[in-house]
């Protein structure tokens, strides 16, 4: 048996992150992945930067429709084929940073095979047994499959196989649910030529974002001419068309060559042996971490997706941080909390926010103040068309206004997730409401809009006395 400080099981973002850590500290790592082309996980492979260079590129497809109502004449559909080409181009170049070939050479043995435990305290692999201190389970989440009548009748993709797969624009894609991948990928292959429908089971587009924030976007959806049924679900697939049932009982039937299924997304636990490594899982088959993501084997973290609260590449970067540190200070252990996490969902416009939901407070006994600020007359949005945008800002319920702090922030705009950011840091660093209103921005910023709605909680403080006292102090002094 071979025997390691630390073994990491899959090589995503947590993988990738732990392993690089206790190699870092001249730690004797071990790192198994089944799958060879399946470095850098799901948000390299499969998710965040294959996604992302596709709505950089539709993002082109539609400012030049927009330019033509000023002359530039366009027309056509995206060529998927070259579309997808050149994303597969940009991964393999992320990708030749984080291959099993760049780990060896920085001094971590890789195995390719799949890992199951044969005990307690060690793994097998090829046939192979291995034993750590420390073991962590890094194996992400996949796509959650659904059943309908008729799919095989249908092109049916995931964010698994839609990169590679879809080399032909659909005429008609119907993308089932309306969550945060439905969202951008919905609205993806709209500009690129798609008649796009989102089919969404919920009241509302994503769900957890405040309400305000669901209502502006799918107005924004419908606008591109993108459709959104919620309520509903797609009961069967017949003749080319997709059978939707609403929630009024009646039944909606729309043309459907492909569909996208989006709706949520599992723990990779399949043939790990976790009952032979000692470990549990929930109800809902997810691992069973405690609150500072340690699995019911001692010896066993859980990390990044396969621990199950939040499904964020940076949510796993964030664990990584939290579990070394907890290993290394053990007296001085940090819990796994949702507070000091941030998310982007890369629509046009963006839904950006970090902190806990306004629910989540309340549920909690967080008192709180929200400020709430429109973009309806902020010149950088009047200027490049966005002043439907909104945001809300939590700050602590502190009685003296100037000396609040921010809690948590809301934003839907277009580049939401970069001007938030600032406000983001502010919460980290505990900055004072005071001081953010104070700076100077050089117009016409666009985080501007950050100020204005500081100075919006700051004119609460410019009561009648001070206002009556200052004019009497200008007139004896003038």
């Amino acid at each position: 048996m071979k025997k390691y400080d630390v073994i990491v099981i899959g090589a995503g973002a947590a993988g990738l992150g732990s392993s690089g850590v206790a190699n870092a500290l001249g730690l004797k790592t071990l790192m198994i992945e089944k799958d060879e082309n399946n470095f850098g996980g799901d948000c390299t492979n499969y998710g965040c930067v294959p996604s992302k260079a596709l709505i950089h590129l539709a993002h082109q497809f539609h400012q030049a429709k927009l330019a033509s109502k000023f002359g530039l004449s366009v027309s056509g559909k995206a060529d998927m084929g070259a579309i997808l080409d050149h994303v597969h181009a940009l991964q393999d170049h992320i990708k030749s940073t984080e291959d099993a070939a760049t780990l060896r050479s920085h001094g971590i043995d890789v195995v390719i095979g799949e890992a199951s435990f044969s005990s307690k305290e060690s793994i097998s692999v090829n046939g192979e047994e291995y034993t750590a201190k420390f073991i962590f389970l890094c194996t992400g989440s996949a796509p959650r499959k659904i059943m309908i009548a008729g799919m095989d009748a249908v092109q049916v993709y995931t964010n698994e196989n839609i990169f590679f797969d879809c080399r032909t624009l659909p005429e008609h894609l119907v993308v089932i649910g309306g969550g945060p991948i439905g969202c951008e990928l919905g609205q993806v292959f709209s500009r690129f030529g798609a008649k796009v429908t989102i089919i969404n089971r919920g009241a509302r587009l994503l769900n957890k974002e405040p309400e305000n924030v669901s209502k502006i976007l799918e107005t924004q959806f419908k606008k591109e001419g993108i459709d959104v049924i919620n309520e509903a679900e797609v009961k069967s697939f017949i003749n080319g068309n997709a059978i939707i049932n609403t929630k009024d009982g009646s039944t909606v039937e729309i043309p459907c060559d492909a569909t996208l299924i989006s709706v949520g997304r599992i723990v990779n636990t399949k043939g790990l042996n976790l009952e032979k490594g000692g470990i549990a899982l929930t109800e809902t088959g997810k691992i069973q971490v405690d609150v500072y993501l340690k699995t019911t084997n001692k010896k066993v973290y859980a990390i990044g997706d396969a621990a199950g609260s939040y499904m964020f590449s940076h949510g796993a970067e964030k664990m990584v941080r939290q579990v070394w540190r907890n290993i290394l200070l053990p007296v001085f252990k940090k819990k796994n909390t949702m507070g000091d996490l941030s998310w982007v969902t890369f629509t046009d416009p963006q839904v950006a926010h970090f902190g806990l939901t306004e629910k989540q407070m309340w549920n909690q006994g967080v008192s709180n103040y929200r400020q709430d600020q429109t973009f309806e007359h902020d010149d950088r949005a009047i200027l490049q068309d966005y002043t439907y945008g909104h945001m809300s800002i939590w700050f602590d319920d502190t009685k003296n206004v100037g000396k609040k702090k921010v809690l948590s922030g809301s934003m839907i705009a277009p580049q939401a997730g970069e001007l938030i950011q600032e406000l983001e840091l502010a919460k980290h660093a505990k900055i004072p409401a005071r001081k953010l209103e104070s700076r100077v921005y050089p117009y016409p910023v666009a985080t501007r809009i950050n100020q204005k709605a500081l100075r919006g909680i700051m004119a609460s403080t410019r009561t009648g006395w001070k206002i009556k006292v200052a004019r009497k102090v200008f007139r004896f002094l003038y």
